[in-house]
């Protein structure tokens, strides 16, 4: 780390004058941690602006003005030798006259080994005229580290540290270092002078404060991103206008920067620290700033951020944020804000993004964002390059199918926005795969203290625990659609399980389908992505038919489908009442930790649960008329068939025992005949290359 030092002409000890004797510049290369030194902040004028390589020109340029006076009066002075001996020829006086035309002689060959501007040769002069115009273009830039200098003596510091003429920028290492190391410079710095060139002299007395808070806001060191760290970063700053005159300082103007930039005044004053602010929060001070190079609006923000990364000049400024990000999941352990970000510009009819942000400008509204306290799920973290692999906690609400919105899938992030628990929509494109959905708005989860608390009245939100992959960046292209469209792009096949309308009503409590990985609950299908491997399918269905008013018939199916995304499905029907609860759960258990290309492993564990009780396509089941106060309520204050009778789920994260239920023993039986009907059925809407495979459910009640 370079600093400067001054060195005065009359004393080389620090001085608390305002007069400024500084006339010479020596750079001293120095360790930060152990010399005290004050540091400048400003916004650059980059033509005036004075580089490491110029700084010797401006230190000898007393020492040139200096030499040029005395070769102009060697060059008068024999004519005025010549002028004494003539006039004063009356008065000879030997002494006198010999000491004169000595001087004459040494003059005239002074003047000869000493020539001047004007008579030296043509490339010497222009060379000089270069530097001249040279020194007068970077005066503005080089008044500025003197008035440092002389602040910093003020303030009885010895040394100054200046970036645009303390770092050697032809140096690529050393540019990486200093600007790595930024935020610790100023950190370390006694105090930081903040120069306000476009301030105009405002009185510090109280009537003029109102001039104050409006002039302010509209100095162009407020809009650039460098200086955000330089606001922050040191615990001392003292604000000058552009005539050099103190206007406030960091602790007294606390309110009003705080207003400006939206940085809390409680971390302006140093009442908490940095940390202790979410990481949304702190892109969001950084959202309105600009800098000249798109890559730098990413560095300037490493340190605030404790992050370290090379500096790739050209890479593009989507590239750089997405590298800082990157850097800060793996930084912060529980701290998933990063991920709270929205678009209010983004395209309604692309609703697709990546989870990632590709700017710090799409946090302009996470001010209020807060990080919560998580638990160990969101530990788990790896970045890959399709996306970044997490175990997390998705938010399921079902939803109006038929009414085009389909049910709602919400990452939850552990964080809050105000009073309400916020999180992002995501989408499913494949499998164990999910894109931001909607990136103009959030996911609202429920009120915030702390913890979640859903509103009552509300449907109730289901949870689920997985290892997911979100996609970090998107293709232009997508094997199975034309166009830009993650979702129907990646699929080749499609299934849907729906209750054909010659069923008497069915009401569906509970609903679960496995792989998880493969069901989307936003359409209500399984998807498939590829026609290679052989798929498998399998839901859980606990339901009721009608019987009388006070009456019902209760339904425990298992249904299996496999190999249908090869276009040669077969089916499996069994009655869950078969089984004990323990074997329920053993069965879903086993199937849970299965791929959704192991089809022969699924297959191989139904046909050994069930020994021979299932059949293919249909099957009927023995059961009873019981009351219907009998029954065990729905998971949900809304049923999970509609009108286009497609099934929804509402399954736990995990198999369950609670989840099962054991049919209610009625003094009457029942028989229900249960068959399915495979039919192909084209919706472009859900797949594009292929129908969809449709299983249509019947139940019948025997006689």
């Amino acid at each position: 780390m370079r600093l400067l030092t001054a060195t005065s002409s009359r004393s080389s000890a620090p001085s608390s004058s305002t007069t400024s004797n500084e006339k010479h510049l020596k750079i001293d290369t120095v360790e930060f941690s152990t010399q005290s030194y004050a540091i400048l902040s400003h916004t650059w004028d980059e033509p005036s602006e004075v580089k490491l390589s110029e700084l010797p020109l401006f230190a000898n340029a007393d020492e040139c003005s200096l030499l040029h006076g005395f070769r102009r009066c060697l060059q008068y002075l024999p004519l005025v030798l010549c002028i004494y001996l003539v006039v004063g020829g009356g008065n000879f006086q030997p002494s006198k006259t010999s000491g004169a035309i000595i001087l004459l002689l040494l003059s005239a060959s002074l003047s000869f080994t000493l020539p001047l501007t004007g008579t030296e040769p043509k490339s010497k002069a222009t060379s000089a005229q270069n530097l001249d115009r040279l020194l007068q273009q970077k005066k503005a830039g080089y008044d500025k580290i003197q008035h440092t200098l002389r602040l910093a003596r003020q303030h009885r510091l010895r040394h100054a540290w200046v970036d645009t003429c303390c770092i050697d920028k032809t140096s690529s290492s050393e540019l990486q270092e200093a600007i790595n190391s930024m935020y610790a410079w100023y950190a370390a710095a006694k105090v930081c002078f903040v120069y306000l060139s476009d301030l105009e002299p405002v009185s510090a007395h109280a009537q003029q404060q109102d001039l104050l808070e409006a002039a302010l806001p509209k100095c162009r060191w407020f809009t650039r991103g460098w200086t955000l760290q330089e606001l922050i970063a040191p615990k001392h700053v003292i604000f000058f206008d552009k005539g050099w005159n103190e206007v406030g300082t960091k602790a007294s103007l606390s309110g009003l920067l705080s207003g400006i930039t939206g940085i809390p005044e409680e971390l302006l004053r140093g009442k908490r620290k940095l940390q202790q602010y979410s990481v949304a929060q702190r892109l969001s001070w950084a959202s309105k700033r600009e800098t000249t190079k798109l890559e730098d609006m990413t560095y300037c923000l490493l340190g605030i951020f404790r992050a370290n990364m090379p500096l790739l000049y050209g890479e593009g400024g989507e590239k750089a944020f997405y590298r800082l990000q990157e850097a800060i999941l793996e930084g912060t352990e529980a701290d998933r804000s990063l991920f709270l970000w929205t678009d209010k510009d983004a395209d309604r009819s692309v609703p697709w993004a990546p989870v990632l942000a590709t700017s710090p400008r799409f946090f302009a509204s996470a001010g209020r964002v807060e990080a919560g306290w998580t638990d160990s799920i969101y530990s788990s973290l790896s970045i890959e390059p399709r996306g970044i692999r997490l175990k997390v906690c998705l938010i399921f609400k079902p939803g109006m199918v038929d009414e085009g919105g389909g049910a709602e899938c919400a990452l939850d992030v552990g964080c809050s926005a105000g009073d309400v628990a916020a999180g992002i929509f995501v989408r499913k494109i494949s499998g164990g795969r999910y894109v931001r959905y909607q990136p103009w708005r959030l996911a609202e989860l429920g009120r915030w203290s702390g913890y979640r608390d859903y509103q009552p009245g509300q449907v109730k939100n289901r949870t689920l625990v997985e290892t997911a992959l979100f996609a970090t960046r998107l293709p232009e292209g997508y094997p199975f659609c034309d166009g830009f469209n993650p979702v129907i792009g990646n699929r080749y096949r499609a299934l849907k399980l729906r209750l054909r309308p010659s069923t008497p009503q069915l009401t569906v409590d509970r609903c679960r389908a496995l792989p998880r990985t493969h069901w989307d609950m936003h359409d209500n299908v399984f998807i498939s992505t590829n026609y290679m491997s052989k798929g498998w399918s399998v839901f859980f269905i606990h339901g009721r038919l009608a019987d009388t008013e006070r009456t019902c018939i209760p339904v425990n199916l298992f249904l299996a489908c496999l190999r249908w995304n090869t276009g040669e499905p077969f089916v499996l029907i069994g009655s869950l009442d078969d089984l004990t609860p323990e074997t329920r759960v053993f069965l879903e258990y086993l199937l849970d930790f299965l791929e959704f290309e192991s089809c022969r492993k699924a297959e191989a564990i139904i046909r050994s649960v069930f020994g021979g009780k299932w059949d293919p396509s249909k099957r009927e089941i023995e059961t009873s008329i019981v009351t219907k106060s009998n029954m065990p309520q729905s998971t949900d204050q809304i049923a999970l068939l509609y009108k286009s009778r497609a099934f929804q789920t509402n399954g736990p994260a995990t198999p369950s025992a609670d989840w099962h239920f054991d049919v209610p023993v009625g003094r009457q039986k029942a028989r229900v005949e249960v068959s399915v009907e495979l039919r192909e059925k084209w919706d472009r809407k859900i797949c594009q290359v292929n129908p969809i495979t449709m299983l249509d459910l019947r139940l019948r009640v025997l006689e």
